[in-house]
């Protein structure tokens, strides 16, 4: 799927109308911790907002648009999720939102509060606390859903721990949850901006080696990034050993190459801007 940096989500985008628009951008900064991408018009007509990976589009209503607040109700919902709820919920409630559903645990397994903006638009904010199915809560399914597919990375290491430490460091990575042996082996799930991958020991009974243990890899990831150049420091600065200096490419790309302490190569990158063919219908081919 081609992807479109004015666009940056694939599946739904929520179009929320304010009559005070440049007051909204700050309302839902302050209280929400929304972060504004960009906006558009003179006078401003329209901003993209995103919280996460959860984006909003955000418009100027017409001259005697009316609010829900104005209106006494709303017409819709936006639920939006947030990995720490319990410190978003304090924020929003300090700094003024009228919280009109406490942070509590639902019959269907989310974590959630429900809070009102400024012109009365309805916001909830959820964690998944429980996976459930749905019958166990009394719904009634008409459809079942299928798991979608996915492929996510694992990588085999010599020093699982210290691995994890090095990831979180050099790469800002996010340790999810981990599983230890008793003899010190590990496996950890961790994700760098929205993507998952996995950490475990190597362990050659399960003929699972690490590049250290082969003399090499057989494959190496690809990490796109707004700053190349700040990541690619980083992860040198924190004991990745430089592959290929970081640098414009004749094929669009701005990227550089590195090895991590445990054997695994890394291409650090992004498109160059006005490069739209070569940005996202080639790959980086560093040698």
């Amino acid at each position: 799927m081609l992807s479109n940096r004015s666009v940056p989500t694939d599946v739904l985008l929520p179009h929320v109308t304010y009559g005070d628009l440049e007051q909204a951008i700050r309302w839902l900064s302050r209280v929400f911790g929304f972060s504004e991408h960009y906006r558009y018009g003179d006078p401003l007509s329209g901003a993209q907002m995103h919280l996460g990976n959860a984006w909003i589009m955000l418009k100027q209503g017409p001259a005697g648009h009316n609010t829900p607040k104005q209106l006494g109700h709303g017409t819709q919902s936006l639920t939006v999720f947030v990995e720490k709820i319990e410190p978003h919920f304090e924020r929003a409630q300090s700094a003024g939102a009228k919280i009109v559903e406490p942070l509590h645990e639902t019959v269907y397994g989310e974590l959630q509060y429900g809070a009102e903006d400024l012109e009365g638009h309805h916001w909830l904010f959820s964690r998944h606390a429980r996976d459930l199915s749905p019958e166990q809560w009394g719904a009634t399914v008409a459809e079942p859903i299928m798991m979608t597919s996915q492929v996510s990375l694992k990588l085999s290491v010599r020093h699982g721990k210290r691995a994890i430490d090095f990831y979180r460091d050099a790469f800002g990575a996010e340790e999810l949850y981990r599983v230890e042996s008793e003899d010190g082996g590990v496996v950890a799930r961790l994700s760098l901006g929205s993507n998952e991958f996995w950490i475990a020991d190597e362990s050659p009974q399960h003929a699972n080696f690490s590049p250290e243990s082969l003399g090499g890899g057989s494959a190496r990831m690809l990490v796109t990034v707004t700053n190349p150049d700040a990541f690619f420091e980083r992860a040198v600065a924190k004991g990745a050993r430089v592959v290929c200096p970081i640098a414009d490419q004749p094929y669009g790309w701005r990227v550089g190459r590195v090895r991590d302490p445990f054997g695994h190569d890394w291409e650090i990158g992004r498109p160059l801007a006005g490069s739209a063919k070569s940005a996202y219908l080639q790959k980086p081919k560093l040698k």
